[in-house]
């Protein structure tokens, strides 16, 4: 045999016996671990609800890590343009962006009171006061309610604003808006009315006034509510280029989820308690025919819905749909954390000892036994008390930016 050959054969014998080697080692480690196993469950043997909690748990711990690594490859957003559309649970997902700028100090755009900055009007720069606004002109959150003007809105904003708003299916959200303001008052025309009248009729009641009335979410985007077809199909195309996101109602979490990617910010910075929405028992139930009325009353926002409804779904599956549901059930359990260590609780209705009240008793407030927490007490605030905290603390931090040193 050549020396070649021999080295060879002696190279092939050690890699041999170094791949016997492994495999014994293999097997004994893995004999300890197993056995290590059975005396945990023999000496330890977990509960059904512990071993669920401590899955639960252990799901959650792995979506925040997994959701910080890749975080962290990303810088959180701090300039975002929120339009609030009325009776699409805006409030709930305003209360997010409040407490994200306070807790950052971050500038907002505010009236000198209230929380309205142009509405029925569109918005103009013009009109918010001088006092509240940053030397540079430009605010990094705008979260109140207005009616879009994009290049009017553009000139207090930041050029990379990330531009978020919220869609709700319209025939719910008309009923919502109908019993919420009142309309019956104003129309003398009950909603359970409606499918019996013409619909000629029922386009061409007021709005409601001067804000509220039907195709109510293109309204609030700066539109009219009675377009074309081919108007309304180039007024969806601009509003799509618009915004970087279009939440939907009643896919909230999975829109909270989205969001919080758009914007580079943890989970914790989008658990939010409910807002201004009316409870479950008091909302009535519409019956088809009446439906079918609402939805062919606002059937502009209809096309509108259905448009971002579609574009959610596909925003979902290329998120990944397991991916999605594991962060959407890791959102809901620190939600309900976040519930039980503010010691918060659910007030239906009116309670004459609520220092902070909603705007009707047919919606729920939440107290806190843990006011000393900024966060805890921030979440359970109603929408206009927590917009004059954050204009308490803006006017103050300017006033002495602006005070001669």
């Amino acid at each position: 045999m050549s020396a070649a050959k021999l080295c060879s054969k002696l190279a092939e014998t050690q890699l041999q016996g170094r791949a016997l080697y492994t495999r014994h080692l293999k097997t004994l480690v893995g004999g300890l671990v197993l056995v290590t196993l059975v005396m945990l469950v023999m000496y330890t043997t977990p509960t059904p609800t512990a071993l669920i909690l401590s899955a639960a748990n252990s799901l959650r711990s792995e979506v925040l890590m997994a959701g910080e690594s890749a975080d962290a490859q990303c810088r959180p957003q701090h300039h975002v343009m929120f339009l609030k559309t009325h009776k699409c649970a805006s409030s709930t997902v305003q209360n997010i962006f409040l407490r994200y700028g306070y807790t950052h100090n971050l500038t907002f755009a505010l009236p000198g009171g209230g929380n309205y900055l142009g509405n029925p009007s569109l918005f103009k720069a013009a009109i918010i006061p001088k006092k509240l606004l940053p030397p540079s002109g430009k605010v990094d959150i705008f979260a109140v309610h207005t009616r879009l003007n994009f290049k009017e809105h553009s000139r207090v904003l930041h050029n990379d604003t990330r531009w978020v708003t919220l869609v709700r299916d319209p025939a719910t959200l008309y009923e919502s808006l109908f019993n919420f303001f009142h309309l019956k008052n104003g129309y003398n025309l009950d909603l359970s009315a409606f499918s019996s009248q013409p619909m000629s009729r029922l386009m061409e009641l007021p709005r409601y006034g001067g804000k509220f009335g039907k195709n109510q979410m293109l309204f609030d985007l700066g539109y009219s509510d009675n377009m074309s077809v081919t108007q309304l199909r180039q007024a969806i195309e601009e509003l799509d280029s618009v915004f970087d996101l279009v939440m939907v109602a009643e896919r909230m979490d999975e829109s909270l989820v989205l969001l919080r990617h758009l914007l580079c910010w943890s989970l914790h910075d989008v658990v939010v308690f409910t807002k201004n929405a009316r409870r479950q028992e008091v909302k009535p139930t519409l019956d088809p025919q009446t439906r079918q009325t609402l939805r062919e009353l606002n059937s502009a926002d209809a096309l509108l819905y259905d448009h971002f409804m579609a574009k959610h779904r596909r925003a979902v599956l290329e998120f990944g749909a397991r991916r999605m549901a594991d962060e959407v059930s890791a959102l809901r359990s620190l939600r309900d954390e976040y519930f039980e260590d503010c010691g918060a609780r659910e007030v239906k209705g009116k309670d004459s000892t609520l220092k902070f009240k909603e705007y009707s008793g047919l919606v729920s407030s939440y107290v806190t036994s843990n006011n000393s927490d900024q966060n805890c007490l921030m979440l359970s605030l109603p929408e206009l008390p927590l917009v004059d905290t954050v204009r308490r603390k803006q006017l103050k931090v300017l006033e002495e930016m602006r005070a001669p040193s």
